[in-house]
């Protein structure tokens, strides 16, 4: 591999090798495509579907209390239940105070289930809660 820095003249070459610059390009694309898919906070559940739902993006901005199809409770990944709920939130609050309160429930829960994983956040004092819903057909 050899280097040209001039012409016949002696002068400097004009021309701009874009070969590196596709392949950092490409890997950070990659990276991107990988990452992007983990940044989705919580534990994985399958959401019911609103018609009015606003669409905002989870980051990783809140703190998510999900609840599966099992009635079982994760606050982040924790596995928690209903008698340490308020304890494992105060705990991810320490982390990161800013962060408000996602609730995830899944699809097949009944709305009191859900309900009462809010109300015990509520008598924990945390009043702001967001509600996980897939955008629904109109």
């Amino acid at each position: 591999m050899g280097m040209k820095v001039g012409d016949k003249t002696g002068g400097p070459m004009a021309d701009i090798n874009v070969t590196p610059l596709v392949d950092v390009m490409l890997v950070l694309l990659i990276i991107f495509m990988v990452i992007t898919p983990m940044l989705s906070s919580g534990i994985d559940v399958q959401l019911p579907a609103a018609k009015s739902a606003h669409e905002a993006k989870d980051n990783g901005q809140h703190l998510v209390i999900s609840i599966r199809d099992d009635a079982a409770i994760f606050v982040d990944t924790k596995r928690s239940s209903e008698d340490t709920l308020i304890e494992d939130v105060n705990e991810a609050y320490q982390a990161d105070p800013d962060r408000g309160i996602l609730i995830k429930g899944d699809k097949i829960l009944a709305w009191s289930d859900v309900h009462g994983v809010m109300s015990i956040i509520q008598e924990g004092g945390m009043t702001t809660m967001l509600l996980a819903t897939e955008q629904g057909e109109d």
